[in-house]
């Protein structure tokens, strides 16, 4: 098997995941943990990968994708339960706190108010906030829970539910952080040690300028290791998580202004009618 079509497979594997949620925000974390061990190995090797792209398709085939999937979610989870903790409780429910600040007063009223009215339960007041925390803190929870129910409309909360992506996607990855930076150090040690301190002695002697000094395949397997090193130590962080969670939170609680709209009904007859 070529290195072309083991890659063409490999993409017609991925695209069997049509849950975008579960391709983007699970699948993706854990291939690029594993990249750049993947470009290091074709780089160097693929002229050589007949046997292990048929292994590597194999295994694809039994559910390999399915379970970096589930493990990216897995440690996804680990991870979230220690921030919020860490934050003080999920993001969700914290902007429904009168003490949190999110919102201006008379915005947050207003939430409270249609949520009140979507779930039938009367919501704490600030001194009920105050004088129990825990409690007040359990109905806005439930609240969060109704609204998860209720916008699993994708088309209709497109917004929404892209927030709820990279929330996803940025909470998996920084689970598989420190896997992912093992794999670019370990790319870049392989790079290194793989033909021995002679080779790049030789080299060093025999060569005219920097260009020369690497080949074409060790560049592209430093290079994307580098890269991916950088993105994995700066960008997939503890803030950039919590920034998109609380743009989700904030996203999902105004999502009761939609569900407190009740259709008119003309239109409800239309839609029975069809």
């Amino acid at each position: 098997m070529t290195g072309g079509a083991s890659v063409s497979g490999f993409a017609k594997a991925i695209n069997q995941f049509s849950d975008p949620y579960e391709r983007q925000a699970r699948l993706y974390p854990a291939l690029l943990a594993l990249s750049p061990i993947i470009v290091t190995a074709m780089a160097l090797y693929g002229d050589k990968l007949g046997l292990i792209s048929g292994v590597v398709s194999l295994l694809v085939a039994c559910g390999l994708l399915h379970l970096l999937s589930d493990y990216a979610r897995s440690r996804g989870k680990e991870k979230e339960q220690a921030l919020w903790r860490k934050w003080g409780g999920a993001p969700s429910t914290q902007v429904l706190r009168h003490r949190d600040g999110t919102f201006e007063v008379g915005e947050l009223r207003g939430y409270h108010g249609k949520l009140e009215k979507l779930m039938g339960k009367s919501f704490p007041s600030i001194a009920d906030e105050t004088s129990d925390p825990q409690g007040a803190d359990a109905v806005y929870a439930e609240a969060c829970g109704m609204l998860r129910g209720a916008t699993r409309d994708t088309k209709k909360f497109n917004l929404l539910f892209k927030d709820n992506i990279a929330y996803g996607f940025r909470r998996n990855a920084l689970g598989l952080r420190n896997i992912a930076v093992a794999s670019c150090i370990a790319s870049l040690f392989w790079v290194s040690i793989r033909q021995g301190p002679s080779m790049w002695i030789s080299r060093y002697q025999a060569a005219t300028t920097p260009e020369s000094f690497f080949l074409v395949s060790e560049v592209t397997a430093i290079g994307a290791s580098l890269v991916m090193l950088l993105i994995w130590t700066t960008f997939i962080t503890e803030k950039s998580v919590q920034a998109a969670a609380f743009s989700y939170a904030r996203m999902l609680v105004s999502a009761c202004e939609v569900l407190a709209i009740k259709p008119k009904a003309g239109s409800a007859k239309k839609e029975k009618i069809n």
